[in-house]
This record gives structure tokens, sequence and C-alpha cells, in this order.
């Protein structure tokens, strides 16, 4: 019971309260005295231990009962909203609620106060609960019966990762790929079991890349009924996709970030999928996304869903048949790819087809459509990139016949340009105030470095165009930059370092033997290093440097073709059957 009562308050850990009685919050003085008061709540709960007893008015003779929960980060968000990351254990499963409450402050006391909550799983409570030093002390009433609960904050032994280690969508927050503020790993043993902190089964065929939202690692995966799909990597140019494989069941998994343990797996939909995928190709692409209050997943034809935290279903949303491939040789259907984001309520999905291409956005909460703009353009591979700053808010798109950004509240285009590879797939990038877009395959392969408040038709020419190459561009990775290098790896393995604000070349070095392999997850960085992952499972850790250094290669034990993820330092890989967790 008390795991219920403590899960119940931990959870929903703040409420309205007065500014410091008595006195006017608008005064200098007393704003400097709120702001210390607040600083110390925030470092007292911040990764704390919580350890007491209650009782339940319901057996009054009863003794009362020990309890222990743990907090993760705890911060305020602005005014008196506060955001708390609670761990829940329940009916013999762990996770974690992130929920942004009020927190009010009787003088220097805050007081946590709790009415007619619904918690999921939980039920529905009330209490009021109130600090001071290291105790708190509070009641608590649920929907028959009720009682008291008390206790010391301790702190804990497991270092606070912070919000800013999410790992949202794909490449992370903005498509930025890197994290810093912890060291990470530079070689490890798959075998040997060194260096890897958990490795996980997931059955199915997927893509798609890792989320992670405080303690919860989200991924998806195409089953297919009977018997495991077959995987064609490397380099060979067959167009002709795989036919007749049947029922797959497209599947949403949340793990404990921590452990690798599956707290739990949704069915999003069971059926033969409406379009066909390449051989090297998945029907679980997509990248999902979270926000840390809702996981939306993308399985292309077969539909949108979201889910909470908890797994519960929300909503879902048929974006009709999503037919991209070869736009040439329509016949060669090579599945979908583009990954969901979410941004302030919102959910974008950019869907370039052999039909009508579209950008939409959708509200997180209902699945309701926003707006729709029709975008003329043969199919692309490429998540969008949300970029805001002063005095623009927008949405950035790869494409061929229509590279360019768009409004975020309205979707309507903003700059935009022709041209380039005709089979767009990296997502763009933005750094030092510029936009770098690249793509392969035809006749070009591109990299623009465009004026983030770039407006209207732009070429070559244009002044918002710092610099660009025609003829090194990629064609399946994600660039990426760290401090004032731009990184590019083209699908052969080949690794360039240029200048980001120039555009200037530092080195092109090879990575592997070359010959056939190929190279399609994008880099990642943290810790001042690169981990380029080749279809082969090979991570080639080099020095984020304007010097070709390469520190280790290791082997993930199995083909990847899906981009890793960074938290705390952790770095955690989506290979043919695993997740696998790397961290010293």
């Amino acid at each position: 019971m008390i795991s219920i009562i403590l899960s119940t308050w931990l959870v929903t850990l703040a409420a309205p309260l007065p500014s410091v009685a008595g006195q006017d919050p608008s005064q200098p003085d007393v704003q400097v005295e709120m702001n210390a008061h607040e600083l110390a709540f925030e470092q007292l709960m911040s990764g704390a231990v919580l350890e007491g007893r209650f009782t339940d008015d319901a057996d009054s003779g009863a003794i009362p009962q020990p309890d222990r929960y743990t907090l993760g980060r705890v911060s305020k968000v602005g005014g008196s909203a506060w955001r708390f990351e609670a761990r829940i254990e329940y009916g013999g499963r762990s996770f974690t609620v992130p929920l942004v409450l009020d927190v009010l402050w009787a003088g220097d006391t805050p007081v946590i106060t709790l009415t007619d909550k619904k918690i999921p799983l939980l039920g529905t409570f009330s209490a009021r609960v109130l600090f001071h030093g290291d105790r708190y002390v509070g009641t608590w009433q649920g929907a028959s019966h009720g009682g008291e609960m008390w206790g010391l904050v301790k702190s804990s032994a497991v270092e606070v990762v912070s919000s800013d280690q999410n790992w949202p969508s794909f490449r992370g927050a903005g498509a930025r790929g890197s994290l810093p503020g912890f060291e990470t790993a530079v070689e490890w043993d798959v075998d040997a079991g060194e260096g890897i902190l958990w490795r996980t089964p997931i059955a199915g065929l997927a893509h798609s890349s890792p989320v992670i939202w405080g303690d919860r690692l989200f991924v998806t995966s195409a089953v297919r009924e009977g018997e495991e799909s077959e995987l064609k990597v490397g380099r060979y140019g067959d167009i002709a996709p795989v036919e007749g494989e049947g029922v797959h069941a497209m599947k949403v998994l949340c793990l404990d970030k921590g452990t690798g343990t599956v707290l739990w797996e949704r069915t999003a939909w069971t059926g033969e999928p409406k379009i066909m995928r390449h051989p090297k190709g998945s029907h679980a692409a997509s990248t999902p996304a979270t926000d840390g209050q809702h996981v939306v997943a993308l399985f292309a034809s077969e539909g949108l869903y979201c889910y909470d935290m908890q797994g519960t279903p929300l909503w879902s949303k048929d974006l009709g048949t999503l037919d991209s491939g070869y736009y040439m040789v329509k016949t060669a259907q090579w599945g979908f790819a583009s990954s969901p984001v979410i941004h302030d309520g919102k959910v974008i999905v950019q869907c370039d087809l052999q039909g009508d291409s579209f950008l939409t956005a959708l509200d997180v909460e209902s699945g309701e459509e926003l707006w729709r703009t029709a975008r003329d353009e043969v199919p692309t591979w490429g998540t969008p990139t949300v970029d805001v700053r002063e005095g623009r808010s927008q949405i950035i798109c790869n494409g061929y016949k229509h590279t360019g950004s768009y409004d975020l509240e309205s979707g309507e285009p903003l700059w935009w340009i022709k041209g380039g590879g005709d089979i767009p797939v990296p997502t763009p990038v933005v750094a030092h105030d510029l936009i770098y877009i690249t793509s392969a395959h035809g006749r070009l392969a591109p990299i623009y470095a465009l004026d983030a408040m770039a407006e209207g038709e732009l070429d070559l020419t244009h002044e918002d165009v710092a610099w660009s190459d025609t003829r090194r561009g990629n064609y399946m990775q994600t660039p990426i930059v760290v401090g004032d290098l731009l990184f590019l790896c083209h699908d052969a393995g080949i690794l360039t370092c240029r200048d980001a604000r120039t555009g200037e070349v530092h080195y092109r070095e090879r990575l592997g033997g070359g010959g056939t392999a190929g190279f399609t997850a994008s880099a990642v960085a943290a810790d001042g290093k690169l981990y380029v992952t080749s279809e082969e499972g090979e991570v080639y850790v080099v020095e984020a440097s304007k010097e070709f250094k390469l520190l280790a290669m290791n082997g993930m034990g199995e083909t990847c073709m899906a981009t890793p993820a960074i938290s705390g330092g952790v770095i955690y890989w989506r290979t043919r059957g695993h997740v696998a967790a790397v961290g010293k």
C-alpha cells in the first residue's frame, strides 16, 4: 500500500503554494530569498531517496509500514511549475513518470498538495506533504481510507542525469547527434562483455534508432510472422523490393535505460504491409519520438501511433499509403524511413512519396491535424529538423525538387532551393547560424551551408548560401558538427572533416578496407570523439579534431543499420537482434 501512496505524492511531488508568506514577491530581496529556497529544494530532491513509514486508518491496529522511493531529476520549469521524475514500483514493474506540476511555499517550507489526482495504474489520491530540512511529514487519502506518512530525505549514490541528457528523436535534439558532459568508452568487447553494460535481445527487423527520456529507452520493430526477415547489406545497387513476406506485427518497446529490462511492449498493428521494402531496408525504419509524456511511432502506411510513457494507447492516425521508392522506376518500392519529431506540442511528419508529398503538423495530445502543406517532391527518406531562434521558428526539410523550410505554426514556405542528389536521405543539421544539407545520387552530390534566416528562392550564387560543394555530399549519412568542425561520412566509409564555417577540407580518410562494405548509420559524437558505425557492425572511434586519428575499432557482433543514441556517457546501439548499452 505504501508503494501506492508514496508513488502518488512523489510522482505528483508538487502543488500550488503561495510565495513567501506575508511578503510581496515582486520585491527584489524577496525574490532573491525565494531563489535560494528553490535552489536548495532542487538540490535536496534531485536524486534523493525517501525512506519512511505510513499508516492506514483502514487497519487502526496495524504497525506503520516501511517504504522507500527514489527520485530522478527535479527542476523548476518556470513560474510555480516544476518537473519531477519519480520512480514507481508497482505490480512487479519499475518505471519513471515525469510530470510538470506546481510547487508553492509557506515561508521557507515547500508543501506538496495533491487533490483527487489520478495517477496511472495507481488510482486517485489526495495528499498534503511538507518538507523541512531532511525530513518530510504528511497525510494521504485514497478512495475510502487514508493515513499519515513521515520519513527522511537521503542523498542517493546514483548520479542524476539531467534532462539535457535526453535523446528524444532521430539523432537527438535538433538532430545534432552529440551530447557533452560525460566521459564515453573508447574500447569494448561484446564477446567478452567488457564495456557492455547490458545487451537485450529484440525480435524482428528494425533500422529505427533508440530514443531516450529519463531512465526509459524506446525502440520499434517489425516482427515477421513465422520466420525471420532476411537482410542484405553492402553496396550492391539492387533496386528490386522484397516480395511475399506476409504478415508482420509492428511493435513499440520500452526498456529500462539502466538495465535493459523490457518494461512494456505494445503491438501497434498486425497485417501484411501495403508497401514492400528494399532488401537492406525495414518496415520499422522510422525512429520514434518522445517528449517525456508521449511516445509516437510511425509505421509508414500502417499508421502513426501515440502512447503515454506507461504504454497506454492514446491515439492513432492513418496518413494514407506512404509509397516511397525510386521515382524513375515506381515499381521499386523501398519502404518509408522519415521519422516524426515532437516540438512544442506538435508532431511533425514529412511524407515525400511517389504520389502527393506533404509536410504535416499534428496535435500531440489528440492526433488532430493542425496543418498540412503540399510538397512538389519525389520520394525522400530524411527526417525534418526543427530550428527555433529569435525571429523564426522553422521546420527544415531535405529534398530534390524542394529542399527548404516552413513556418512551424502555419506550414508556410520560408525559403527553398532546387536540385542536388535525387535520392535525399540525410537530415538537415543546424550550427553556427548555418543550416547544413547534403544529398547524393544522380549527377550531383551537394553540400549546402545556408543562412538560418534565409528567405525566398535560393541558388548557389545567393548571398544566403555561405558555401557549397556540388561533388562531396553524403548519400545515406546525416553529417555532424562538433565545435568548429563538420564531419561527413560517405556510404563507402570515406570520412571528411571540414571547417564548418568556410567549408575548407582538413582531411579525407577511409575507414575500413573499402570494397563493398557500406556505411548507413549516421555518426554520433561525445567526449571529443566520433562514433562511426558500418553496416557490418564495426564501430570506428575517431578523435573529433582537424587531424585524423583513429582511436579504436570495436565490433558490435551483428550487422547495424541504425544510428545509436547517447545519454549520460552511455552509447546505445540497435543492432540486428539486440539493443546494447556501451559505457565505461
